[in-house]
């Protein structure tokens, strides 16, 4: 049986057997505004963490069916749990009780009968603790998705495509799943830099990162791959549904005006694809190189068109 105390921010978990030191903890606690949770059993604690996520966890050593060692050795195994903090609690004082607890993973060790001023300082303690690593374990989720993106556009970089197109391509090579990568090349991009300037160049990368994003499916990945190039990662999809959506993105550009500084500038773009499974094709690498070989043939065949690689392709001069 589990108790449900107040409704705070800070959420402590209690886990003891005993009725009477489950009450003086959770009322001593609730006190001090945590949101407090009881268990009676490890079973129960366990199960507990992985829904609760509290930010501390207070454990008694000694329970029937699991002890506290082993609730605590399970709760380290999990990645759910493994990094809530657990404060053992056990009338047992020997120095070799406590190490065995802190070799199980325990943040800290309390012995019963426990002084109530020093229970809520090691509480408090470790849940400054916790979430100070929550705040940096978000800060470097941040950061690391930050390095995925491309500054300008806000796809992802060329760096994260790589590593994105060679999952892709081993779980489409696993699973015997269609794959297809598409490169895109703005037409005659130089002249809008020379005609307009750079800063114009820049709002139309970055409003066609716009586009690819509002048009693309969920499963599929945006990336900027350099300069005025883009590439498009689409799982699960073959030839001929892969033009289809590159044709749709192609007359969307076209039809697009951007505005820069009171002036309207139209663009249109080249469309390379290339298709796993492919005679061509065995590696991610190779996808690559076939669809940048389809792009070629789109921009020397007149631009503003999609082209799907074949080995028929004209080479390159």
């Amino acid at each position: 049986m589990c108790e449900k105390i107040s409704n705070n921010t800070i959420k402590i978990l209690v886990v003891d057997d005993n009725p009477v030191v489950r009450k003086l903890a959770t009322t001593l606690l609730a006190k001090k505004n945590y949101d407090v949770t009881a268990c009676e059993s490890g079973r129960q604690g366990i199960e507990k963490a992985k829904t609760l996520s509290p930010h501390v966890i207070l454990l008694d050593v000694m329970m029937p069916e699991i002890d506290g060692y082993e609730v605590c050795r399970k709760l380290q195994l999990d990645d759910i749990t493994k990094d809530i903090p657990i404060i053992m609690v056990s009338s047992k004082t020997e120095s070799i009780d406590k190490i065995k607890g802190l070799e199980h993973g325990a943040a800290d060790y309390v012995t019963k009968p426990f002084d109530r001023g020093e229970l809520l300082a090691r509480v408090a303690t470790q849940v400054r603790m916790k979430t100070l690593w929550d705040e940096l374990q978000e800060k470097n989720s941040m950061l690391e998705e930050l390095a995925k993106k491309d500054g300008l556009t806000n796809l992802f970089n060329h760096r994260h495509f790589q590593e994105r197109i060679a999952e892709e391509f081993y779980r489409s090579k696993r699973y015997s799943l269609p794959l297809c990568c598409a490169l895109i090349d703005i037409d005659h991009f130089k002249t809008v830099n020379d005609n307009y300037g750079h800063q114009a160049g820049d709002v139309i990368l970055n409003s066609l990162g716009g586009l690819f994003e509002e048009n693309k499916r969920d499963i599929d990945s945006a990336a900027r791959y350099g300069g005025e190039e883009f590439a498009l990662i689409l799982p699960h999809t073959d030839k001929e549904c892969s033009r289809a959506m590159c044709e749709r993105l192609c007359h969307i550009i076209q039809e697009e005006t951007f505005l820069v500084s009171s002036k309207t500038i139209n663009i249109t773009v080249s469309i390379g694809i290339a298709a796993y499974p492919d005679v061509s094709v065995e590696t991610h690498s190779e996808l690559i190189k076939c669809a940048d070989e389809a792009l070629y043939a789109a921009k020397k065949s007149g631009r503003n068109r999609v082209v799907v690689y074949s080995k028929d392709l004209t080479c390159r001069e």
